[in-house]
């Protein structure tokens, strides 16, 4: 069950929800490392970076975990990264 107790403020059994997304700025201690493609920081668990769309970590095929574009093997596993 689930209560309205004000503007985008809801009340369930043990949790709170508001209404509307916050946006909260990536913490000052983040750790960057330059894009690869364009140079710009971008935070080492980036996927993607925020300023040119370059794809920075993919999934290695066998243990599925993230690595980095360019890498030739994976980190985790050992398995050979195909170039596609």
């Amino acid at each position: 069950m689930i209560w309205m107790c004000g503007p985008g403020h809801y009340h369930g059994h043990d949790h709170q929800e508001h209404a509307g997304t916050s946006v909260r700025p990536a913490p000052a201690s983040a750790v960057t490392r330059p894009c690869p493609h364009c140079g710009s920081p971008v935070q080492e668990d980036f996927v993607f970076c925020p300023r040119c769309g370059a794809q920075l970590m993919t999934a290695c095929p066998e243990c599925h975990r993230a690595v980095e574009t360019g890498w030739t093997h994976c980190a985790f596993c050992g398995a050979e990264l195909v170039k596609a």
